[in-house]
């Protein structure tokens, strides 16, 4: 116990641990790899000492000596995003399920700071890739490819590249979204949408499309706006559609990140939420709930994207041999009905606060 204070304060070794416990290093060694050759009460002391000690074993020896770095790159597009926050967050809980560190890198969408990410996370030696694309370019992805990185997409895909990735059925999202609205009387139904090289807001503009369609409305170019990821572009691109006239009665937003903008421009509008006009977001983050009219949204299983890219990833890295066969996931979604679009004229009516309505046609996983 002797100077174990003193140590916390410094960078501790292995031969510190074996001091400590009164073990040799080699039976440390042993412990900390869960080896057989190591009595249950032995490996008991031994990780005892690590834990009272704040041992942290050295990633780049460990690295060294077994050609892993028990490490998971993450890149993401917006960690300010809450719904990119929910997402690592699930990759986190389920990295360390299965003793992985994360290491976390945002390109703030820009292409040039995915290349750097990237490059970042391969001199960091990591044992695998989750990565939201940006998707102006895939050049960065087939590098990966070459690199022979094991790697998952996040929450996107590319039609044209056979990859891994974990999404969730955005045409449907759309669709539900759209159809709500139509079934609550609306007719003219503005869509903000996301930009389309973006797999998930392309998917989404199809699934209301694909509503319209359904129902028999037209649709109007002049009602759709593709673009906004950002609140300050729901803001600035609906002050754009609230001087059309007529005036939209709906709007389905790209996400509720940019859905929170539209409710900002609508407010200095002078105009109420839903009796002048409705909104429907989707993803479904924590603070949709609690805004002053609760947002009615698409749900979406965020962590469980996360944890189930984490599986994947680690059934690549066991089996390097397995390349050439992808899996394509993608998860169910659900329409979750609030106060932004609940009208006293409305069709749909009398359902408590919060409900969800309709859910996600499927699970679906190509091979």
């Amino acid at each position: 116990m002797k100077g174990s204070r003193n140590r916390k304060l410094e960078r501790l070794t292995i031969r510190d641990i074996a001091r400590e416990a009164g073990v040799s290093i080699n039976t440390v060694s042993r412990a900390l790899n869960d080896k057989p050759d190591i009595s249950d009460k032995t490996k008991e002391r031994v990780l005892e000492t690590v834990k009272r000690l704040g041992y942290r074993p050295n990633r780049l020896a460990r690295g060294l000596r077994s050609n892993k770095t028990g490490t998971i790159g993450v890149v993401v597009t917006d960690i300010a995003n809450p719904y990119f926050a929910a997402l690592v967050k699930g990759v986190g809980k389920a990295a360390k399920e299965h003793n992985y560190s994360i290491i976390l890198q945002d390109t703030d969408e820009d292409y040039e700071k995915e290349r750097e990410a990237v490059q970042t996370m391969l001199a960091e030696q990591v044992d695998g890739l989750l990565i939201t694309p940006v998707q102006t370019g895939k050049e960065t992805i087939i590098e990966l490819q070459e690199s022979g990185l094991p790697f998952v997409l996040l929450g996107r895909h590319f039609d044209d590249l056979e990859t891994d990735y974990v999404a969730t059925d955005d045409i449907r999202g759309g669709f539900l979204a759209t159809e709500h609205l139509i079934r609550q009387g609306h007719e003219r139904i503005a869509l903000l949408g996301g930009p389309l090289h973006i797999s998930s807001a392309k998917e989404r503009f199809q699934g209301y499309k694909e509503a319209l369609e359904r129902y028999g409305l037209e649709l109007d170019e002049r009602l759709i706006e593709t673009g906004a990821i950002t609140m300050r572009d729901g803001y600035a691109t609906a002050k754009s559609l609230l001087s059309c006239e007529p005036r939209p009665t709906a709007i389905f937003a790209y996400s509720d990140f940019v859905a929170l903008g539209i409710v900002k421009a609508i407010r200095e509008a002078g105009l109420k939420i839903p009796d002048d006009i409705a909104i429907v977001g989707y993803d479904d983050i924590e603070f949709s709930s609690c805004l002053e009219v609760p947002l009615t949204t698409v749900r979406i299983p965020k962590e469980e994207i996360g944890r189930q890219a984490v599986e994947i990833l680690l059934e690549k890295m066991a089996k390097p041999d397995g390349a050439g066969q992808f899996r394509g996931v993608k998860l169910e979604v659900e329409l979750v009905v609030r106060e932004s679009t609940a009208t006293a004229g409305s069709r749909i009516i009398g359902r408590p606060r919060g409900e969800v309505v309709a859910g996600g046609s499927r699970s679906q996983q190509d091979n």
